[in-house]
């Protein structure tokens, strides 16, 4: 495709309209499942974040295999589409399962259980994910217009943001009692309403992608042939591909431990579990108006000047969670959701293009088209985040003493509660702001290769 081509809108959109589908799953599990397990299903909090860590390290190894899967693919529908297809079926009833755990909480059986409704989740996240990641790469090689693509993903994150993080707690509490969120029938309604959307999103994007002009060639199949291992070393071989995982596992664990910590924060520190959802109304609002800004942004002061902007208004937002107490302002929930939205719209646009962007080096450079097996390692990376970060929260507030039965909190769970509100998330990011130094692609490097 010529550098003066545009994408048609329909394409953008629906390509980028794909992205509710695992976005309402992942916000709404990132938010409130280790919650929903502790507090509803009773598992303890140690035991519950290893669950799902142990299902994100069963991610680390089909992501890579779904790539090379994908890029071998040769179906009337194309390599990519119908793995999204599939993958929207799997993520949307895996949800609505994960959330109906506690009808299975008196058996002796119920982590064997959980773990099983994790791993299906998992393998319907990876059958969708993977495919639908390598796509912007074979849509276009013009390094403009796959930010422009990428902001429509980002504007889909943050409506999916809006319907997880926002419309999960308020769906909950509509469901349920309407007062606190350990009502079971709550989190059934609400997965059954999200994963009603999730569907919708998926079917949008594998049929307004049938025109999408994909890059097809036989040098594709070169790198399918070579062996997994191979495949997966030469990734790692691709200096600004190695670089972006290391930006991307440090920013995701800290974002990992945030959101998962935030339903603690608001339901046991600031008693306001009402409030939730409006921080994320207001996170996701802002997230979703602020792409314009941010692809012009970026456009104007490159790609690593706008992470580093980003980086300093969320880690600004991120730090202030450590102040809050009982009674908190809505003006100080407004403030916190309008930087964490401006900062999250750029990290997440920034980083999603720098994706396709290596991708595009690697084929410069070895003539070979893997844009598969660089999707699986990627989410690979993401998931191992997300394994991390719901681990390392749920033995941090573990060996803390959290005790959900508990009706106020020790200082020592207090503090950490706190910690990881703020600090934690904060250190994550600031250590990927200086592997970004490292990362040198951008639109001149991509033209000399």
């Amino acid at each position: 495709m010529g550098n003066k081509e545009i994408l048609p809108f329909s394409t953008r959109f629906g390509w980028g309209t794909g992205t509710l589908t695992v976005s309402l799953m992942f916000q709404a599990t990132g938010l409130l499942l280790l919650f929903y397990l502790t507090d509803v299903v009773k598992i303890p909090a140690a035991t519950a974040g290893l669950l799902i860590a142990l299902s994100k390290i069963y991610d680390a190894f089909t992501d890579p295999i779904m790539g090379r899967i994908s890029d071998r693919t040769k179906t009337p529908w194309g390599k990519r589409r119908p793995y999204v297809m599939l993958g929207t079926l799997l993520c949307a009833g895996s949800f609505i399962l994960l959330f109906n755990l506690a009808a299975f909480a008196d058996s002796p059986n119920i982590i064997i259980i959980v773990l099983a409704a994790l791993l299906l989740n998992a393998t319907g996240y990876t059958i969708f994910n993977v495919p639908y990641l390598a796509m912007p790469a074979e849509m276009t090689s013009d390094h403009n217009v796959r930010t422009n693509l990428m902001s429509f993903r980002v504007m889909a994150v943050a409506i999916g943001q809006i319907g997880g993080s926002a419309g999960g707690p308020a769906l909950i509490l509509y469901f349920g009692d309407g007062i606190d969120m350990t009502n079971s029938f709550g989190y059934t309604g609400m997965a059954n309403v999200l994963a009603a959307f999730m569907v919708a999103a998926g079917l949008i994007c594998f049929w307004l992608t049938r025109k999408a002009s994909f890059v097809e060639s036989s040098i594709a199949d070169q790198g399918s042939k070579s062996s997994f291992l191979e495949q997966f070393k030469t990734a790692f071989s691709i200096r600004p591909f190695a670089i972006l995982l290391g930006i991307k596992i440090t920013q995701l664990t800290g974002f990992a431990i945030f959101l998962g910590s935030l339903p603690y924060l608001f339901s046991r520190i600031m008693f306001a579990s009402n409030d939730l959802k409006f921080y994320f109304l207001v996170q996701g609002t802002v997230m979703f108006a602020s792409q314009p800004l941010w692809v012009y942004m970026v456009g104007k002061i490159g790609k690593k000047n706008g992470y580093y902007l980003a980086s300093l208004l969320w880690g600004v937002g991120g730090l202030s969670w450590m102040m809050v107490a009982e009674g908190e302002p809505t003006i100080g929930i407004v403030i916190r959701g309008v930087l964490l939205g401006l900062g999250a719209g750029g990290l997440i646009l920034v980083g999603q293009s720098m994706l396709p962007d290596t991708m595009q080096y690697d084929y410069q450079k070895t003539g070979i088209r893997r844009e598969g097996i660089f999707a699986g390692v990627y989410t690979t990376v993401e998931k191992v985040s997300f394994a991390i970060g719901p681990a390392l929260l749920g033995l941090i507030i573990g060996y803390a003493g959290y005790d959900a039965s508990a009706e106020t909190l020790s200082d020592n769970v207090r503090m950490v509660i706190y910690l990881c509100a703020g600090g934690l998330p904060v250190a994550s990011l600031i250590i990927s702001c200086f592997l970004m130094i490292l990362y040198n692609l951008n639109v001149e490097t991509l033209k000399e290769e």
